[in-house]
Order: C-alpha cells, then structure tokens, then sequence
C-alpha cells in the first residue's frame, strides 16, 4: 500500500502553493523594507549618548537564558523552531574564530547592563551583512571579512549586531522569523512529499513496517529541493535580517555606535560600513523579486499537477539560474567602486557631531586587520573561500571545467574536508553527471556540525537510501543536538526507526511530529498504518 494517498498530495500541494504567496508578497514589500524603512528616526530624540537614556536603561536588566558571562552556546536540549536554525555552514578557522572573540569581548564589555552571552561566528555565506539570531549568535560571512579594511569596520558590524540581542528585537519583531519560514516551507514541502511517495507499507505476519526505497526520481528532486532552499537562504539571509523596523535599526546603529566608540574605534568607519550594507541589500532586493516573479508560475504549475518530473526541471532551471543571478549580484557588488551613503549614515554624522566631536579625530586603524589578514591561518582559510566563490560562480555560468580548476585550487590542508569546500565538489560532479563521485564529498567531511541543514538532508536522504538506518539516525541524532530542532528530520526518523524495528519508537516520534502543523497530515498518514 502506498501511503501517498491523494488526500496527503494534495495537503503537500496546497502548503506549497500558500508558501508561493507568501514568499512573493514578501518579496513585493521587501523594497520598501530595505531601502525606506518605515519609522521616524530617533536620532534627535534625546541628549547625550544614546546608551544613557531611560530607554535603553529597561533593557539593561536581565535574567533569560541569554543573561550571564562566559560558556559556549549550545542548541542541544532546545527546541528551536525550524525558521531560526542557521541555513549556512559553519567555517572552522581557530586563529580568525579567536581575533573576533577580542573584538566582540571588547564590545560587549562597555555595556553597563547584566551580562549577557553574545558570541559570533564565521559562515560561509558571500553576503556582506553580518546578522544575529535570538539565541545571541552573531554569524560573520566570509564575504564581509574578505571585502572589509579595517578592524573599526568590523568592530562596527559586530556593535550593530550586539546591540539587536542586547535590545531585545528579537523578542519584538518577527520579520525574520517570518521570511525565513516562507523560504523553508517549498523545500520541505517537496522533500516531504518524496519521502511520502517512496515508502510502503510492507506488513510480516502481524508486524507492519515502513520500507523507505527511495526512486531515482525522488532522490533527486529531493536533492535539488535542498540545494535550492541553500540558494534562496544565502542570497536572502542578509536581506531579511537587517530589513527590520526603522526604530530598530536606529536604536542598533546608535548603541552600537556607542560601544565601538568606547571601545576606542573610530567613527570614521561607519559611513563606509553603511554604503557597503545599504547598497547590497538594495541589489538584493531587485535580484529577488525579479527572480521570484520568473519561476512563481513554473513551480506552481508543476506542484499543482503533481507532476515530479517538471517539478525537477523546474528546479533545475532555478537552481541554475538561482546560482546566476545571486552569485552575478555579488561579483558586480564588489567590484563597484562607488556607492551612495544610505540616510542612516547621514542621521549617524549628525550624532557623531553632536556627542563624539572629540573622537571624530581618531584615525582607522587598518593594520591590525590587515596582520590579522595577512598571517598564513587567515589567510588559508579567506583565500581558500574566495578562490572556492569564484569557482561557484563558474558553475552558475556553466563553466564547469573552470569551476573544477578553481575549486582544486581551493582546497588547502586546512579547508580541504570544510563542509562548504566539499558540497562544492559534490555540485561540480553532479554537473559533470558523476553522482557517485558526487557523494564521495561527503565522506570527507570531518566537521559535521559545521554543515548546513540542506547538506545533512543530503547526506540523511544517501544514508537512508543505502539502506543503512542505524547510521541514518545517527546523523539525525546528530544534527537534532547541533541545530537544536527535532521537526527537520522528524519523519526521516520515524522511518529510520521503524526500518530498525522499532515501531514503539516510530510511533512516538509520530505523535511528536503531529504537533508541526506542516507535517500534520503526512505523520498521521504514517502512524495510523504502522498502528
């Protein structure tokens, strides 16, 4: 019996399509989101610095899980909604990991409220907007670090991002959470529905289990579902992370201002900062409403046919073209050379004149950046990553040869197994239509913690097509802890259970995932017939 039933199709069909229209009316109000943020500006509102006002005093009490000093943050044990798990790879650099904890350590320490455990980390992403989650990470892309000149630079982006977790916004606004939701719901529909189709129920005497045996088909649009869901996430990330309220911005720019200030940077980096973000969000938001608008109707059509076979072109063409325009937009980005200061940098000379006129005076200082940049671990790793965007950018273009090459260079001792550095491989062997030279990447990945959750999937869908469960859920397990989320992988585990034996098992990991309104359906539809 074949639990796709037609109920169960048409419930993944009809989530998807909701997901298409929400993700295109986000896109149609993301301009004015990005560009004219809505909100008076605060910035002439009060006397003195900014981190004095009765304001910012509410918020300098706290007692969260965020409050105290010290420790690594670990997601293990939470139960953080899926929108909020980090959509990029994480980059293992030990000597940049410990030059960014100075800087953040010397931010953090001029704020005058409880403690509270902000940390940073470096991703993978070629963006150039630094963004904070509410669990008090602050990820830095290697595209920021790459194109930055100076540690006040830095210092800046990281002040502006503390000063997101030390007011709170994320407890106050949801625009984030939102977004990032409309993006995930495609691919986990379409993952979801693939799964669903390829596994029966085979009963044994008295005992009912759930085969999973994944069609060639269904791998694949499984595969392609995830690595579209990368695209959309790395292009998007650093749109909708720092399009937030006007009034949020403000209070950001204007205590972390404070912070750096006091720190002993100088203000003179803030305008190149901002005309550095500004002007990439702005690109960004044309790249995607334009590029959503040209695939909406294809992906629809084919979802609402149920046709998986146009489903996977589609995909394919988006992916394709996905990789093109986003990848295009980043190149043409850091190649122009002059751009036009947002208005928030205007609103911040006019504070800086106003409270910091002495300290206008101090000089960026560019060398410690650039020791820092120069010393041969950095170095390895930020040239390692350069070389391997440009070799992504070769495979957007269909210049795989190129990309090979460039992606060969890439690859140094240190970056080698990187989980970013191997799902490049992984796409470039694809391309040449050598798949299981493709999935040979994958082992070589010794971090698997650092790996993005469309990588995991990945390498959960291999695992569970070779029939090899125990080792599926140990990477279940694994990534559950490392994301801190049990609803990604939650019918994969379910199967995996089961396929082990262990229906007692299965059924309760069922009736976890009826409690996820996405998956609702199709783990009712499992449970009952294992019952």
């Amino acid at each position: 019996m074949r639990i796709n039933s037609t109920r169960l199709k048409a419930t993944f069909v009809a989530s998807s399509l909701m997901a298409l229209t929400a993700c295109q009316s986000t896109l149609e109000g993301m301009g004015d989101a990005v560009t004219n943020l809505t909100g008076d500006s605060i910035h002439n509102n009060f006397d003195g610095k900014y981190i004095a006002q009765p304001q910012v005093a509410k918020y300098k009490e706290r007692e969260d899980e965020l409050s105290g000093t010290g420790g690594v943050i670990s997601y293990s044990g939470k139960d953080i909604p899926a929108e909020q798990v980090r959509q990029s790879h994480v980059v293992h650099a030990p000597a940049l990991q410990q030059y960014l904890d100075g800087i953040l350590d010397k931010l953090v320490a001029q704020w005058d409220g409880s403690p509270v455990n902000v940390q940073i980390q470096v991703v993978h992403s070629q963006s150039f907007a630094p963004y904070a989650d509410s669990l008090g990470m602050i990820s830095m892309p290697v595209g920021t670090l790459n194109n930055v000149e100076s540690e006040d630079e830095l210092a800046l982006l990281i002040a502006h991002e503390a000063s997101h977790i030390l007011m709170r916004h994320h407890e106050r606004d949801q625009v984030v959470q939102e977004n990032k939701d409309n993006v995930n719901m495609l691919a986990s529909a379409v993952v979801l529905a693939n799964v669903a189709k390829d596994t029966d129920l085979v009963k044994q005497g008295d005992t009912r289990t759930l085969k999973y045996n994944p069609s060639e088909q269904g791998s694949d649009n499984i595969s392609k579902a995830m690595i579209y869901n990368t695209v959309i996430q790395t292009v998007s990330d650093s749109v909708w992370n720092t399009a937030w309220k006007r009034t949020q911005e403000d209070e950001a720019d204007l205590l972390g201002f404070d912070l750096a200030i006091a720190a002993g940077y100088s203000p003179r980096a803030h305008s190149h900062v901002l005309e550095r973000l500004e002007n990439f969000q702005g690109k960004q938001e044309g790249m995607l409403s334009a590029f959503w608008e040209k695939k909406q109707a294809a992906l629809s059509g084919a979802l609402e046919a149920g046709d998986f076979n146009a489903l996977g072109k589609e995909v394919d063409s988006f992916l394709a073209e996905g990789l093109t325009t986003s990848l295009g937009a980043v190149t043409d980005y850091f190649q122009k050379r002059h751009m036009a200061p947002d208005v928030r940098d205007e609103n911040m000379k006019g504070y800086a004149m106003r409270v910091y006129r002495p300290e206008i005076r101090r000089r960026v200082d560019e060398q410690a950046w650039q020791n820092t940049k120069a010393s041969p671990e950095v170095k390895a790793v930020l040239d390692s990553y350069r070389l391997a965007f440009e070799a992504s950018n070769a495979l957007s273009a269909g210049d795989t040869a190129t990309a090979m090459r460039l992606a060969r260079q890439s690859q140094t001792a240190q970056t080698k197994n990187h989980p970013y550095m191997r799902e490049l491989m992984y796409n470039i062997r694809l391309a040449q239509g050598d798949h299981a030279r493709a999935m040979q990447n994958l082992e070589l990945i010794e971090r698997w913690q650092d790996a993005s959750p469309s990588l995991v999937e990945i390498r959960i869908e291999r695992l569970m097509k070779q029939q090899r469960f125990d080792d599926a859920l140990n990477a279940i397990q694994h990534a559950e802890k490392t994301f801190g989320n049990e609803s990604m992988f939650i019918l994969q585990k379910s199967i995996a259970q089961s396929n082990l034996g262990n229906n007692e098992e299965a059924l309760a990991t069922l009736e976890k995932c009826e409690k996820y309104d996405e998956m609702k359906v199709s783990c009712e539809s499992l449970k009952k017939r294992i019952g």
